[in-house]
């Protein structure tokens, strides 16, 4: 009876044990769940959760943060692939507006690699700012194409550049 009663307390104590593990290791975050406190949740679990396996699944804010840097830059650079093609059917104002969105995306190349090395050490104020920059590059090809009355025909993309740029600040004010 002694054995039997001392076979149970072992088995109690490991169920409670193991409880309490479970309890101090609660269940990883998803990228999802990171993003649903973003400006545009859908965008970021879009964008950043392709990027997901190259950080070894890895997910907190920074690292959602570092996720979504490395979509806009990917987003950044179809952009500037789309000027090229936009600029061999434009008129000639308009490809002249387009050369100017082509220096703008650059700008916010430059930009990101400014955020990159600001993630690096956590640094928010900076990364909120190089992301303002990248908005106001994005808003300044849009504007560009409202003072010669033409429909901007990077508007698709300079949306959604704007939109991750949004997604980007949201993220740095949780780290």
């Amino acid at each position: 009876m002694a054995a039997g009663t001392r076979a149970l307390l072992l088995v109690v104590a490991a169920a409670s044990c193991c409880s309490l593990l479970v309890a101090a290791n609660p269940p990883a975050a998803t990228v999802a769940d990171v993003c649903k406190r973003t400006a545009f949740p859908v965008l970021c679990t879009a964008t950043a959760g392709k990027q997901a396996e190259r950080y070894h699944n890895v997910v907190d804010p920074l690292t959602v943060l570092e996720m979504q840097v490395d979509a806009f830059a990917k987003r950044t650079e179809a952009a500037r692939a789309h000027v090229a093609e936009a600029a061999q059917t434009a008129s000639p104002a308009a490809r002249a507006k387009l050369d100017l969105c082509n220096s703008l995306y650059l700008d916010v190349l430059d930009n990101l690699g400014a955020c990159r090395r600001a993630i690096g050490f956590k640094d928010a104020v900076t990364i909120r700012a190089t992301m303002s920059m990248a908005a106001q590059d994005m808003q300044n090809c849009d504007e560009q194409f409202r003072q010669i009355g033409e429909n901007n025909p990077m508007k698709r993309f300079d949306e959604s550049l704007v939109e991750m740029s949004e997604n980007c600040r949201s993220l740095s004010n949780m780290i």
